[in-house]
């Protein structure tokens, strides 16, 4: 029985992204949910837990890293991206595996290590995907695929995270452990029978990987620059208010507990939602128009519910408002996906993606403080008022670059567009 492979199969890759996906949302879930509730019982302070997490995260920051590293690889027997891709996939569950037999409470040095060790082999795992689709996914599948990869991430979150933490409830924490170490290791198998392009035809594609004419081809034009600019700007409007959305909820509205998880328990299930639209728009209607579609939606969102403030009070208001925002937000960022990757050159996609990912994680850096500023001096009334403003303007930004151009100027390879 031949294997399938990614190249010649659109059932292999509609089965394998999504699933690769929902392998980085399971431990994120946990890591950032349950494993969270198990250190605050085991008696850790909320300094400890801080940097431990604090740790874990930061591979996360330098995933731009991983790009050129993994452009270096030269085309394997095994293909180029999926080596990396199972090596990260078993280190991920080989390291949750191993804080089974590690007490975080009498060993935080060794527990850091190896929470360390799970989200850079996580973020490795995350550019080599990315990278993988770029080089395998035709241009008419890629707003539909991300959709679905947007959607399997959240719905691992969720299975992580929550579901995690209800299984470690009747069974215990260890149970929780296994539980995501046999999910980790069932998707690894499955890229294992699932081959990246017929080992033959290895020999076939080009080996100027990173070099100095790739490197001139991919950013030897406008076009990719201009799409630095695309992700600094675009998600700027609801970027401001993430943050402060929490701290109104908690601090000025005095949300519940309760009240809070139904807001957790909703924040999947409608990301899973706007993912889905957003990929059936983006191949529908071009992945640029599907963009802007969801930040105008979320420009008139975010404007009228900064003229609603007395309804704020009302639970059911502003959980259906951070209802339609998360929609709005995974449509926006599931159609974002095939436009940036339609923006890379597949000679360079780990480098180009991770890039383009890594001004768009920018934003979120500086406009939480921006936003938090704003809300602290003038309210949040206002805040909302000026995100909303500012994501009608950054629209604009979606004309700079424009996808058509960079598929011309690689399959030219290099010459002027």
């Amino acid at each position: 029985m031949n294997r399938p492979t990614l190249v010649e199969s659109r059932w292999a890759r509609t089965l394998l992204f999504p699933a690769l996906y929902f392998a980085q949302g399971v431990p994120w879930g946990f890591v950032s949910v349950g494993y969270v509730v198990m250190l605050t019982d085991l008696g850790l302070d909320d300094a400890t837990i801080g940097g431990l997490l604090g740790l874990a995260y930061l591979p996360w920051s330098f995933k731009f890293v991983a790009g050129p590293v993994l452009d270096r690889i030269p085309m394997l027997r095994a293909g180029r991206r999926r080596p990396v891709v199972m090596f990260a996939e078993f280190v991920m569950g080989t390291s949750l595996l191993g804080l089974l037999f590690v007490d975080p409470a009498r060993d935080v040095t060794l527990t850091s290590a190896i929470l360390f060790v799970h989200n850079a082999c996580a973020a490795l795992q995350d550019v080599a995907v990315d990278a993988l689709a770029v080089d395998v996914l035709p241009e008419d599948e890629r707003g539909r695929a991300n959709s679905y990869m947007w959607a399997a991430k959240s719905g691992g979150i969720m299975i992580g995270g929550s579901f995690g933490t209800l299984v470690a409830g009747r069974l215990g924490w260890p149970s929780v452990f296994v539980m995501l170490v046999l999910i980790l290791w069932a998707v690894l198998a499955l890229a294992v029978w699932i081959l990246e392009r017929p080992p033959e035809t290895a020999h076939d594609t080009p080996t100027d990987h990173l070099s100095l004419a790739a490197l001139k081809r991919a950013f030897g034009f406008p076009t990719p620059w201009l799409a630095i600019v695309v992700g600094l700007v675009s998600p700027i409007g609801y970027a401001l208010v993430s943050t402060p959305f929490t701290t109104l909820t908690r601090g000025e509205l005095g949300w519940t507990d309760e009240q809070i998880a139904t807001s957790a328990f909703v924040d999947p299930w409608v990301g899973i939602a706007g993912a889905l639209v957003g990929g059936w728009l983006a191949d529908r209607y071009g992945s640029r128009r599907a963009m802007a579609t969801g930040l105008l939606a979320i420009a008139g969102l975010l404007a009228g519910f900064a003229a609603c403030a007395p309804a704020w009070q009302s639970f059911a208001f502003t959980l259906g408002f951070a209802a339609i925002l998360g929609f709005l937000t995974n449509l926006y960022g599931a159609a974002s996906l095939g436009y940036f990757m339609s923006l890379c050159d597949p000679s360079v996609g780990a480098t180009q993606f991770s890039m383009y990912m890594a001004t768009t994680n920018l934003t979120y850096a500086w406009t939480s403080a921006a936003g938090g500023w704003i809300s602290e001096h003038h309210g949040h009334a206002l805040l909302f008022l000026v995100a909303g403003g500012v994501q009608v303007v950054a629209i604009a930004s979606l004309l700079l670059a424009d996808p058509a151009v960079a598929r011309a100027r690689y399959a030219a390879g290099g010459s002027s567009a």
